[in-house]
């Protein structure tokens, strides 16, 4: 048999799947070792690749930052909108969606840490301070739509813009990740979502509320 014949076939893969790869060989690195470690050859040998793929699919570290910061966002909601019914009170619905939200949160707090120093990082940085602007406007514009989607899945209706109800969802969840990064206590940050649940529920009154 000739080595031609040998040789195994070699896997085409996509940019969108070398780019998914490095990023999630760039959060290991800062995992173990920090920020500052995560050098372009650092997060290639991680990722099992060249070095010159990391340009093929980042043009600077900027963007790399950028894609990472974005990961925030990245927390999947959709399995959970199902036991969203008009049926539950408004507490019942805000509290199934922040407690579906914090168990992703929960599941991976070095990520969390990574994500909370890297945003102090390009801060001190005059080159990369615009980052977490873009990051937070696209995080604001994403609980904006779930804040509108639970008004429509759940029959509310909102005493003030969905916008503000979603500037205070953000600011608040950042809060507690920030806090039960200090404490790791579980049981403490989920009490605070439950009441800000109820918080949150004042904002809103189902359609059917006549009183209103």
């Amino acid at each position: 048999m000739s080595h031609q014949e040998d040789a195994a076939p070699r896997k085409q893969i996509s940019a969108d799947e070398r780019r998914r790869r490095l990023l999630a060989a760039a959060l290991r690195v800062m995992k173990r070792e920090g920020i500052a470690a995560a050098t372009t050859r650092a997060i290639c040998a991680e990722a099992g690749m060249p070095h010159g793929a990391f340009h093929y699919c980042f043009r600077s570290k900027r963007e790399l930052y950028g894609a990472l910061l974005a990961s925030d966002i990245e927390i999947d909601l959709d399995p959970v909108w199902p036991e969203i019914s008009p049926a539950a009170s408004p507490r019942e619905n805000i509290r199934t969606l922040l407690l579906a939200y914090w168990s992703q949160v929960e599941a991976d707090p070095d990520a969390q840490l990574v994500l909370f120093d890297l945003g102090s990082f390009v801060l001190r940085d005059p080159e990369l301070r615009e980052l977490p602007r873009g990051e937070y406007a696209a995080s604001l514009e994403k609980v904006t739509g779930y804040i509108v989607r639970l008004g429509e899945e759940a029959g509310l209706t909102y005493l003030c813009e969905e916008r503000a109800i979603a500037e205070l969802v953000v600011t608040t969840l950042n809060g507690v990740a920030w806090s039960w990064l200090a404490h790791r206590d579980g049981v403490a940050a989920r009490a605070s979502l439950e009441r800000f649940a109820e918080l949150v529920a004042g904002l809103a009154r189902n359609k059917t509320d006549r009183s209103m």
